[in-house]
């Protein structure tokens, strides 16, 4: 809808307004919150306008509905592959009224005030599902996951519409996966599709659950069929191209990316698609995405770092580590990019500078990141015994993730004091983790060393690029 779209373009002005006040002078200050006021102006000006048509709305509806009892009918169409299916639901026209007010709170991102309206549709017709989905909605749109969840629960076990069961079934299974849990999301996109099999929102979803759990060619086979019929949608091409890029389809997430490319029209869009560049190792043209989105991000730093990762990975040192620098000033409490710019150094060879921004971040961030670099620096200068005594914290965390990190790590050290089959050995536990993917690499070398070569296509078949 043209309506939402404009509503994207102003939230997307107010997110880039508050990220320039991080920055911003008392001068610059001065200036964004007279485009604010600006924006409130506009914001009350929708308002008014959409309260006026309102109560035009109500009266002109008022000359249809001479009689007191009169009623409205709202009809649901839902186009199957083989029937169109009405339902008709009669509201007396006072709740008619008070339903089409939330419908229009909806529409204007008045989520809490949308949610009162149908809360009162439905205290005096609660057997009117359409209302029900709205309210959910409301409350999902609201943070409320835990009532919508409720909401939609309902749905599925009272409602016959099959358009409403699969919508309820879809947005179940998004909470879920905000909730972090894909495999039961993947369940419930499985159910909305089993209602309603042309619901292509389900579908997407399903492919996405299924990236989340690292099942590649699934979600690929999966989302494919949504590129037919109609110009392709960005975020489509986007999970296609990440799911190819994940399963070492270079050219394909390529031809994806360009696609995605001349559609995009949003800067997380942009975003999105200079880093399955990356994935890919086109750090040129992630480079180049990356240029083209700071006219209008210069005051971003995630844009400035993946400007700067990316023009390192193409040979571009010193243009890199000031882009990093940039990242940095404007969101100084970020470790990650500390860690990247120190990364950096010590790949350049300036290890002290490295060993300086590392210990640094760690002491301030305890970041597992930033421990790992310590052992590097440490590994290139050959202070094994230090080194070791960081890897044994990291090989004894809790966390799953930093354990394998400290496997790998210990991995590296037994390697480089000779101690060959002890490092194949945490090597190998690393890899079975899934999470550090040098950990297979180093094995496979150590298994084609020894003449396994076998063993070693195992390990190296996750890096070796798909036909």
């Amino acid at each position: 809808m043209l309506l939402s779209h404009y509503f994207a373009a102003l939230k997307d002005r107010l997110n880039l307004i508050e990220q320039q006040m991080e920055t911003a002078s008392e001068g610059d200050r001065n200036q964004l919150y007279c485009e604010v006021l600006k924006l409130r102006q506009i914001s009350d000006r929708i308002v008014e306008e959409w309260l006026s048509f309102e109560d035009r709305l109500i009266k002109v509806q008022r000359m249809f509905e001479e009689a007191e009892d009169a009623s409205v009918s709202s009809q649901l169409h839902d186009v199957t592959a083989e029937e169109e299916t009405e339902e008709e639901i009669y509201l007396p026209y006072t709740l008619a009224a008070t339903f089409r007010q939330g419908q229009g709170y909806f529409t204007l991102s008045m989520y809490h005030e949308a949610v009162e309206s149908f809360s009162k549709v439905l205290e005096e017709a609660p057997d009117v599902a359409v209302a029900r989905l709205y309210l959910a909605f409301g409350f999902l749109m609201s943070g409320r996951l835990d009532v919508a969840y409720r909401q939609f629960h309902l749905l599925t076990e009272t409602c016959v519409h099959p358009f409403i069961c699969a919508a309820s079934y879809n947005a179940m299974g998004c909470i879920a996966m905000m909730e972090g849990n894909p495999e039961q999301g993947l369940g419930w996109f499985e159910q909305a599709l089993g209602a309603f099999d042309q619901f292509a929102d389900a579908r997407y979803n399903q492919a996405l659950a299924l990236c989340h759990l690292g099942r590649y060619e699934e979600a690929i086979q999966t989302a494919r069929p949504l590129l037919r019929g109609t110009a392709p949608d960005v975020d489509v091409l986007l999970l296609l191209g990440a799911c190819c890029a994940k399963s070492h389809r270079f050219d394909e997430a390529y031809t994806l990316l360009q696609r995605a490319e001349a559609l995009a029209y949003q800067g997380k869009q942009h975003q999105a698609i200079a880093r399955i560049y990356e994935q890919t190792g086109k750090f040129e043209e992630a480079a180049r995405c990356y240029r083209e989105m700071l006219p209008a991000s210069r005051a971003d730093a995630s844009v400035w770092h993946g400007l700067g990762w990316s023009l390192w990975q193409s040979g571009q040192k010193e243009q890199a580590l000031a882009c990093m620098k940039r990242a940095l000033t404007l969101s100084p409490d970020q470790p990650d990019y500390a860690c990247s710019y120190a990364w950096i150094l010590l790949c350049e060879g300036e290890a002290e500078r490295a060993w300086k921004v590392f210990e640094q971040t760690a002491r301030k961030y305890q970041h597992p990141l930033a421990r790992a670099g310590m052992v590097e620096t440490l590994l290139k200068q050959h202070h094994f015994v230090a080194a070791e005594e960081i890897i044994s914290n990291l090989s004894e965390d809790q966390n799953a993730h930093i354990r394998a990190l400290g496997q790998y790590l210990k991995g590296r050290l037994l390697l480089m004091q000779g101690k060959r089959e002890e490092a194949l050995e945490y090597f190998s536990l690393s890899h079975r983790a899934g999470v550090i993917r040098e950990s297979g690499l180093y094995a496979g070398l150590l298994h084609y060393a020894d003449g396994a070569h076998e063993e070693a296509y195992e390990r190296w078949k996750e890096f070796i690029p798909a036909p």
